[in-house]
């Protein structure tokens, strides 16, 4: 996960914002205290929404408590206290770290590779014990990125089919959140378009970074394979397959029949995905003409 799953804070009450941020500096506290520091820069919007739903999911009472926060060590925040949702995706965190940072050891530059060489052992480390508490999903994990590599190193130009193995992943995540059967299914079925848009929204964002750095890319490789494609109208493509993705995302999700936390989780399919596809459509389109 890459950080673009957030909601829109100006259409959100005050108090629904306060859970939010104080589920985001509890999911950073736990992270820490469960693996550590350096786990922290681990964390980032798409692990909240992650842990919301699943508070959401189990209807247990949420406790918050006012914390000193690391980032903000003069203001005490309201901070959301331990509980198994927040272990959860802590868990998830880890495995799904060091994924990326295996995949970056492929694709990034000598610099960057060397960085992430530093960071390797500590994050296997991590994603040994984070194993061991999800052992299930973690095998479900690996079998999934070995497939996005395979399909990577092949050079896929069929932009579905490269985001198929980051959808499976979710769906299996998603679908770890919940042990009743109608809702394991509708979870999965979140989970598979949650990690499809996912996977195109990155994609499209790197686009202009990946083709600069040789890096793989399914829009860049469609766009290398049809040498008559218009590039404006890749883009609005893009916008189409993303916004359709959303649209049924959230008939997955009302299938939940979700009740708490529901605004904060509906604002963020409703309107902070979408927001996030029209900021970096229009960015690419800005680059475009320069």
């Amino acid at each position: 996960m890459f950080g673009y799953i957030k909601p829109v804070k100006a259409e959100l009450k005050v108090k629904e914002w306060e859970a939010y941020q104080g589920i985001y500096c509890g999911l950073c506290k736990q992270l820490a205290e469960r693996y550590g520091f350096f786990a922290r820069m681990t964390l980032n919007y798409d692990f909240v929404f992650l842990a919301v739903l699943d508070m959401a999911l189990r209807e247990e009472r949420i406790h918050f408590c006012r914390q000193n926060c690391i980032a903000h060590p003069f203001k005490k925040r309201n901070c959301c206290m331990a509980n198994q949702s927040l272990e959860l995706c802590c868990d998830i965190a880890m495995m799904l770290t060091y994924h990326k940072l295996e995949d970056d050891l492929h694709d990034e530059g000598f610099c960057k590779r060397t960085v992430v060489r530093l960071l390797i052992p500590f994050a296997r480390r991590d994603y040994k014990k984070a194993s061991e508490h999800q052992p299930q999903l973690a095998q479900k994990l690996e079998e999934q990125m070995k497939k996005q590599r395979q399909l990577e190193q092949e050079h896929c130009s069929q932009v579905d089919q490269a985001a198929e193995p980051t959808a499976c992943l979710m769906s299996e995540v998603f679908a770890s959140l919940s042990e009743d059967l109608f809702k394991k299914r509708a979870l999965e079925r979140l989970g598979y378009l949650m990690g499809r848009w996912v996977y195109l929204i990155d994609a499209l964002d790197d686009w202009s970074e990946d083709v600069q750095k040789g890096r793989y890319n399914p829009f860049a490789q469609r766009g290398l394979n049809d040498t008559s494609a218009d590039y404006h109208q890749l883009y609005e493509d893009a916008k189409g397959t993303l916004y359709l993705t959303i649209a049924e995302m959230r008939k997955a999700y009302d299938l939940l029949g979700i009740r708490s936390l529901d605004t904060i989780l509906e604002n963020v399919l409703d309107l902070g995905l979408k927001q996030t596809v029209d900021t970096i459509i229009a960015k690419r389109l800005q680059l475009n003409k320069e």
